[in-house]
């Protein structure tokens, strides 16, 4: 996967996208991105609560209507109801959409429940509920995606799919107020991202990770989240931001980047580097505990005992 000139303009002309959550925020503003520029855009939901009770079947092609309008005449944009952590009906979407059009040339995993209990409220039925919502759904559209894209990747003559899956700094770094939930499913997502590009690579596909950070909409509303309202281009909660990077690695123009996970916060983009190795000590015979108990202050950095005992040149 090479890289295009920076004078080739970015296009999305010809380029069949699909985006799973399509009718909530971060999935409504990247279809539009992505249909400004020449796309054409499906967007599956099934119309669920923020923390996943119920379906509405008519929310996906609804909001695909006022989209389309927001978008503009160059690309499409057209919705679809689909219950993404139901594997039968992903196998019928992904039939259906490769049959009318020959390829999915991306797929944005962008759909996902919120229950914020700490773990000992927290029950199986909220465990299973959101876990489907985010990972399991994210693996059965992989999977559908990923099949077809292994068959057919000698017929596509190097032109590039991608998947863009979405994690968060639950799942990656921790933090207290969202739930074990939600972050085992992101944290399962993230080793899914970078499994997959390792395993897609030779057949032309970019898979690549999102966390986008305090972004404006209903999970935001839900959790009381701090948010900006300036609705202006210094708008940091805006969920334009994430749209324009997804949209972007949709693109055959971002070919050449696979295995990332982001994070985007406003204006800033950052890259993880996914558990690094950050510092280790090692012996070339087992363990006593009484040396681990010295090595592991020592890894730690909270060692003057250790320091006082060994002499300050002595290391192991």
């Amino acid at each position: 996967m090479k890289l295009m000139p920076l004078s080739a303009p970015i296009d999305l002309e010809g380029r069949v996208i699909l985006i799973t959550g399509g009718a909530g925020d971060i999935g409504s503003a990247t279809a539009v991105q992505a249909a400004r520029l020449g796309a054409t855009v499906v967007i599956v939901d099934n119309g669920t609560t923020v923390d996943g009770v119920g379906q509405d079947v008519a929310v996906a092609t609804d909001v695909a209507k006022r989209l389309a309008a927001e978008a503009g005449e160059r690309g499409s944009i057209e919705g679809r109801f689909c219950d993404v952590t139901d594997a039968d009906q992903v196998e019928s979407l992904f039939e259906e959409l490769f049959a009318t059009h020959g390829n999915v040339d991306a797929v944005l995993a962008a759909a996902g429940t919120l229950r914020t209990h700490p773990v000992w409220e927290t029950t199986i039925d909220d465990w299973r509920n959101v876990l489907d919502s985010h990972a399991t759904h994210t693996f059965l559209v992989a999977s559908a995606a990923c099949r077809r894209w292994r068959d057919n990747s000698a017929q596509r003559a190097g032109s590039p799919c991608a998947l863009v899956t979405y994690t968060a700094a639950t799942g990656l770094v921790g933090r207290p107020d969202l739930g074990v939930t939600h972050s085992a499913a992101k944290g399962a997502i993230a080793g899914m991202t970078l499994e997959l590009a390792h395993e897609m690579y030779p057949f032309g596909v970019t898979v690549n990770a999102v966390n986008a950070a305090n972004v404006r909409g209903r999970m935001a509303r839900h959790v009381g989240a701090d948010t900006t309202e300036t609705h202006d281009a210094g708008d940091r909660s805006s969920p334009r931001h994430t749209a324009t990077l997804a949209a972007y690695l949709a693109s055959a123009d971002a070919g050449w980047i696979t295995g990332q996970v982001f994070r985007v916060m406003g204006g800033l983009i950052g890259r993880y580097r996914p558990w690094d190795l950050a510092d280790s000590i090692e012996r070339a015979e087992f363990w006593t505990f009484e040396e681990t108990r010295f090595g592991l202050r020592r890894l730690l950095g909270a060692y003057p005992e250790y320091k006082a005992q060994q002499g300050s040149h002595r290391e192991f």
